[in-house]
Order: structure tokens, then sequence, then C-alpha cells
């Protein structure tokens, strides 16, 4: 009987490869486990340590949204970009509002791009950090567990003074802020956008500098606030700028700055080198006085929200040079009136050009009473002849003068306006451009 069964399977030979296939494949249990590579994670645990990030105002509006992830129970890393400037941030697991507090930063790294946030959520799925890792070789994302991207092996290129610092080329699928892995599901690094010769990429920077910079933190965790203050970069020396151009929406204002207000000079230096006025609204106007711009809480402000209330999250001391007036076209820092200005301190970031009027004689003389000081015959040729905002001498920073675009000021000065002398269709600024000296 044997035989015969035998002699069937022979003369069948689907049959005998089914028979092959199967016997093949049994191999003891011990043997499978030891050729079967264990991961180091899973896609089900790699999830739950990822965050959402959002960033809000002082009016409790959001800013931005991005993404990191814990490499501790309460600790997330993500990139500084995403929280410097925040009045606050919080975190919630991707796709919900279950937002929890984020208490402060408890280490930072402007080269690297990379802020750790201490949090309110204790979460045992964070994602471990490895030791020893082996040399990187391909990625594997958190979109789908069954997408694999790959990326080709080697170093995508040196970022400024980073040459120390090894990453690689991210497919443009992934988000930054996101953790990149290995196959084995082993965490690679996080994933940035960086300036690689002259374009932006999606770089994943490896995880050994998080684990450097976890070894740097402070005791206590301190507010995301204090961010907005720190900075590596070296700016453009005062002695190399011509001025300013102003691009908005109405068109072009070109402005130069004073040296006998430095502190003032050299803080719009730094405000315009960071792109801190870009998109902001000029939020207040009125006719035959001024336009006034540089308020934070106006780049995301609705149609009926309160703006004009904050600037970069520091004030400078009003310096009054009497030689540097309201005359017309005059730049000058705005400030909180007295009962919320105790220290007569001018705002950080916020500014008015004067469009002004033509004033008389008499007027001028009613001014000088009241302030009980006296202008100048220069000073009253100009305000009698070309005009400016006289009656604000004293009180405010004068810190700069509008050199071509006079006529862009005036036809802003003359929009509709409603509420605070707002515009009634949005004026924004697109962005401020450094005019730099031409060397001779």
């Amino acid at each position: 009987m044997q035989f015969k069964y035998l002699n069937f399977v022979l003369k069948n030979p689907i049959i005998l490869i089914l028979l092959i296939s199967f016997l093949s494949g049994c191999k003891s249990p011990q043997k499978r486990s030891e050729q079967t590579q264990q991961p180091k994670g899973s896609y089900q645990a790699n999830i739950k340590g990822m965050v959402e990030i959002h960033t809000f105002d002082h009016y409790n509006r959001v800013e931005k949204k991005g993404f990191g992830f814990f490499i501790d129970r309460d600790l997330v890393v993500t990139n500084l970009e995403w929280i410097k400037g925040a009045y606050k941030a919080k975190i919630a697991p991707p796709g919900t509002k279950d937002y929890k507090d984020v208490r402060g930063y408890t280490a930072y790294d402007h080269n690297l791009d990379l802020v750790i946030l201490k949090v309110k959520r204790n979460n045992p799925n964070y994602i471990k950090l490895t030791e020893n890792q082996q040399e990187t070789d391909s990625l594997y994302t958190l979109r789908r567990p069954s997408r694999k991207l790959y990326v080709r092996k080697g170093v995508a290129g040196a970022f400024h003074d980073m040459d120390s610092i090894s990453f690689l080329e991210a497919p443009a699928i992934l988000r930054a802020g996101k953790p990149a892995f290995r196959l084995n599901h082993e965490l690679l690094g996080i994933v940035q956008e960086r300036e690689v010769n002259d374009s932006l990429r999606k770089v994943v920077l490896s995880q050994e500098h998080i684990a450097a910079l976890l070894k740097k933190q402070t005791d206590r965790p301190v507010s995301v606030w204090d961010l907005r203050t720190k900075t590596d970069k070296v700016y453009i020396s005062h002695e190399k700028v011509a001025g300013f151009r102003i691009k908005t929406t109405m068109g072009n204002i070109v402005i130069s700055l004073y040296d006998e207000t430095p502190r003032f000079r050299d803080n719009f230096i730094k405000l315009v080198s960071d792109h801190f006025y870009d998109s902001l609204l000029v939020h207040r106007v009125l006719k035959d006085f001024l336009i006034q711009t540089g308020a934070a809480d106006s780049k995301y402000a609705g149609k009926d929200d309160i703006v004009g209330w904050q600037g970069p999250g520091y004030n400078l001391p009003t310096k009054i040079v009497p030689s540097r007036f309201h005359k017309r076209g005059a730049v000058a820092a705005s400030k909180l009136p007295p009962d919320r200005n105790p220290g007569n301190r001018s705002d950080g970031s916020q500014f008015y050009i004067i469009s002004g009027r033509v004033f008389t004689h008499e007027e001028l003389d009613e001014i000088e009473e009241e302030k009980g000081f006296r202008f100048t015959p220069s000073q009253r040729e100009i305000y009698t002849t070309v005009g400016g905002a006289p009656y604000l001498d004293g009180d405010y920073t004068v810190f700069g003068e509008v050199t071509d675009g006079m006529d862009v000021v005036d036809r802003i000065a003359a929009v509709e306006t409603y509420g605070e002398n707002r515009p009634v269709n949005d004026i924004r600024i697109k962005t401020i451009d450094i005019i730099q000296k031409i060397d001779r």
C-alpha cells in the first residue's frame, strides 16, 4: 500500500513540489527563533511615543503646530524653531485634543535646532535611545507600518559649521520633528529641515546628538517664553547697513536708522535678521498722523481680535534725543500707556511712521507752553512747511526716518479703518530687507 501511494506521488509533479516545500519549511522552533532578528521596538510602541506640539501666544491663540517624540517618561524632543518665541506650548497624541501642558525646557542647542521639553504627562511608551549604533543605512517611517522608504548611504552635506554633525537625506514625505527609524524599529534620529548646498532639504539628525543634549539638562525646567531671547547668531554690523526696505502689500518703504539711538538701531537689525516682522499687520492707522506695525499678536489675528499689545517679549529704555524729532517721515518706538508702563519703557518691536500734517506757529507756541520746551528754528521751519507730529516730541524715541516711499505711507494712512483704528482691509509687511552699503 505504501509503495502504491509513493508511486502516485512520483507520477504527480505538482503534489511532489508541494510536499518538498512543506518539508523544507519544517525546521525546529529553536532554529527559526535563532534566524529571526529581534526588533528593538515595534510600530505600535513607537507611534505611542509621538506627539503633536501646539504653541500659543499671550491670548491663547495657536501660533504653530509641529511634531516631537518622547525620549523619557516626561521628556519630549523637538525642533527649537517651533518653540522659540512661543508664550506657552502643549502636547497631545497625534490626531487628538488630549492636551497636556509643557512645563518648560531643560536643554536646547541652536546649532542643532533641538530643544528638550519637560511635560505634564507620564508616558511609559517613550522611544529609547540606543548606544553603539551601526552605520546608518535606511529609514522606516511612521506613516504606515507597511510602507518602507529608503535613503542612500552617506552624508547629505555640511551645514554651516556643522561638519561634525552627521545626517542623512530624508524622503520628502517625512515631517520635521518626527522620529525616523531603521527597519528593525530602532531610533535613527529626528527629522529636520535644513539648508544644504543652498537648498532646503529634509534630513535626519542622528540620535547621538539628542543623547548628548540630554546630558546638559538643567535641574528644573525653564519657561519656554525664556527661549525668545536666546540666540547664537552673529548679526550684521550697523556699519555695513545702509537702510531697510519694508515690503508691504501696498508698496515699499525705505528707512534709515540713527546712530544716536544705538540700542534701537541694533535691536531693529536683530529683529529684521530673525524675520520677526514677516507677515505682521499694519495694525493701527490714524489719518494725517501715523501708521503703526510690529505687534507680534497681529500675525494670525482675526478680524475681531484685539491686537497691538504684544511685542517680542522685552522692552527698551526710552531715549529722547532732542535733535531727532517727529517730522514727517520720522520712525519712532511705540510704548504702552503710563498706567501700564510705570517704567516709561519703549516696546521692543512696535514702531510707527509719521505721515503728519503742517502746523502753524501759533500751534507750536501752544505745544511749547504745554510741554515746557522750545522748538529750534530749524524744527519750526520743518513743522510749518513739511509737517509732522510735534506734540509727540519729548515722549517717544525717534530712531530713524523714511528715505523713500512716503507716498506709500500716505496711501496707507488714508485707508478706511474700524474699531481701534485698524484697517478694514488687512495691510501686511511681507518682509523687511537689509540694504547693505556698497564697498568702494
